[in-house]
């Protein structure tokens, strides 16, 4: 049954924003934010341009112009209706246009527009409600430089946020795992129980194989790996990553590596497909994500043949080029069986819309 060791306990599995726009209940966790569905009242008469649906256009087109990291277009599309219609909006359409004015201003390098439009703001808002949060979050990024900070999520890392990283490196495990017999003969402790004692430390090196401990010592290695990583990971500068789970075909866009390997000679196939430029679903068309409502960092796979899960673990720069980098888990096992293929991948882009760049993949 292997000699994972429990000290204080049971082990714990491994565990794991809807980007760009997204709901004000999650302003903590995100720094790009939504455009919330144009509410304009009916205009004066002779104000053609600012009736309900040519607001709600126009907010839509700069939406895009967003999402496709056009900002300076999206400030002039939003400033002109904010020109045009200010007068024809309920305060809180107004608030909605100065908090998504504010944002494009800052992406296209103009914090201090950002920071004009969003005093316009009405006061009459109240405190409490989506489009206040909003603006008050947006406020505070335009007031700093702009970075987007480096997020964790806990149900991955067991964290709170990053600045918590290095003390987990430290903290000791309710287990400890023996190294197996002749692997890493030079380290004279022979037992593992945090992660500051896994550098250089494989899972061949261990000793497990009660099917529950090697995937529950699997995860803690990744976990010590993507710990290591955010305590040296930097502020971006943009991001192309943070929208990633709410993209409608995310299979189009995960690399084929990302699929997983059941059987013998299968990564190497996934590996040569993602060479190709080929996706997770260019190799399972039947492949589909589904969301868990109480968890919004992880969705659910389902396959040809397979089911499991897929969880965002942190965000940030990992790789120091001021693009924001994501740490992604994928679990998945066949249906029917046992057998579980799990990897973490460090992934980029550099553009929007495009397939992901993996960076680093850890077994």
């Amino acid at each position: 049954m292997g000699t994972m060791t429990h000290r204080h306990g049971t082990t714990r599995p491994g565990g794991g924003p809807r980007a760009g726009w997204m709901p004000a209940c999650v302003l903590a966790l995100l720094v790009t934010l939504p455009f919330a569905r144009a509410r304009a009242v009916e205009p004066p008469v002779g104000a053609a341009r600012c009736s309900k649906a040519d607001v709600t256009r126009s907010r839509r087109s700069a939406e895009k112009l967003y999402r496709d990291g056009r900002y300076a277009e999206a400030v002039e599309s939003l400033r002109r209706t904010k020109e045009s219609c200010w007068s024809a909006l309920d305060a809180t359409d107004r608030g909605w246009l100065v908090s998504d004015l504010g944002l494009a201003a800052l992406r296209a390098g103009q914090p201090e527009l950002c920071r004009q439009v969003l005093d316009e703001a009405p006061a009459e808002l109240d405190a409490g409600s989506r489009v206040a949060k909003a603006i008050a979050h947006n406020r505070g990024l335009c007031q700093g430089d702009g970075a987007l900070p480096v997020t964790v999520f806990y149900s991955g890392l067991l964290i709170s946020s990053p600045a918590e990283a290095s003390a987990a490196l430290t903290r000791e495990w309710s287990y400890f795992v023996e190294l197996r017999e002749g692997r890493l003969a030079q380290r004279a402790d022979r037992e593992i129980d945090r992660c500051t004692e896994t550098d250089g430390v494989e899972l061949g090196d261990l000793n497990v194989m009660a099917t529950v401990d090697l995937y529950s010592t699997q995860a803690q290695l990744l976990r010590c790996r993507a710990l290591k990583m955010v305590t040296t990971a930097r502020p971006s500068r943009v991001s192309h990553v943070r929208d990633l789970f709410s993209t409608k075909a995310l299979g189009k866009v995960l690399p084929a590596a990302l699929a997983p390997a059941i059987v013998p000679g299968d990564a190497e196939e996934r590996s040569r497909a993602s060479g190709e430029g080929r996706t997770w679903n260019d190799l399972d068309s039947r492949l589909r994500f589904e969301p868990i409502p109480e968890r919004k960092e992880e969705l659910r796979v389902r396959g040809s043949g397979v089911t499991g899960d897929l969880s965002q673990w942190a965000l940030g720069d990992f790789n120091g080029d001021g693009v924001e980098d994501l740490i992604l888990l994928r679990t998945v096992s066949p249906e029917g069986g046992s057998a579980v293929d799990m990897a973490a991948f460090l992934l980029t882009r550099t553009q929007p819309g495009g397939v992901l760049t993996i960076l680093e993949q850890w077994k």
